[in-house]
């Protein structure tokens, strides 16, 4: 049944494109604004072997795994901190419900204007959508856990830095790479966002060029680009959810 489901994942993207070519190829829809995926490919492995393509996705990634980083590691810490502290509570949520909700793209010209045009500028506006949603998804872990195993582990005789250390953290493993699944997908989008202005690298500059320019079949492998490193990004944190909690059913 695990292998069905496992063959599901790969035949249903080649029935997508081959509709999506069927529909292409039978004039249904107008080539120049939908071009076929056989097209695209052909323009993806030109971009490829041109160099354009992979140097694109090396800037970026460079820029979303430093702010996808640097969010996480702060996200985890003060969620932790914030879930089993109840005083880092009281002066943490009131800061996180007021800038949680801010479109961190808006925060963007603040950043360049305090930090320049260079990445890092970027990297701290990737930060802080990363931060707030490992964050929040951690202390919801935390405060998900089952009072009566800090009860159990407290009659068995272990301090706080050990109630802490063996059951708070294994307990919000699951909720924090939840969140870490989605900071990763908000992180892909902040960097489309910050490089369409104030950059000349990046995927998300060489997307927007193409679509200045036009250049659709460009624009779909640039989009392409983005969906295939979402999936990596997701293939690779599921990968680690299940080394780390072996007892979660997958």
């Amino acid at each position: 049944m695990l292998r069905r489901y496992r063959l599901l994942r790969i035949i249903s993207p080649i029935v997508f494109l081959l509709i999506w070519e069927g529909v292409v190829r039978l004039g249904q829809v107008n080539e120049i604004l939908v071009p076929a995926p056989a097209s695209v490919l052909r323009t993806m492995i030109d971009l490829t072997l041109d160099g354009r393509l992979p140097w694109a996705i090396a800037v970026s990634l460079n820029r979303v795994l430093q702010g996808f980083i640097y969010g996480s590691l702060l996200g985890i810490a003060l969620g932790l901190m914030v879930g089993w502290f109840r005083a880092v509570e009281e002066a943490v949520d009131p800061l996180v419900a007021a800038i949680y909700p801010i479109p961190k793209s808006a925060l963007f010209p603040l950043f360049i204007l305090w930090f320049g045009l260079g990445d890092t500028s970027k990297i701290i506006t990737i930060m802080i959508g990363v931060l707030f949603l490992v964050l929040i998804n951690t202390v919801t872990g935390v405060k998900a856990i089952d009072p009566v195993l800090i009860k159990a582990a407290r009659d068995l005789g272990a301090n706080q830095r050990q109630i802490f250390a063996k059951v708070v953290i294994p307990g919000a493993l699951p909720n924090i790479f939840t969140g870490l699944r989605l900071g990763a997908g908000m992180a892909l989008i902040l960097v489309f966002i910050t490089e369409i202005e104030a950059t000349r690298a990046g995927l998300g500059f060489l997307l927007w060029e193409s679509y200045q320019l036009l250049l659709v079949k460009q624009v779909f492998s640039c989009t392409i680009a983005f969906g295939v490193l979402g999936i990596l990004s997701t293939w690779i944190l599921q990968w680690a959810e299940r080394a780390l909690c072996p007892w979660r059913r997958f």
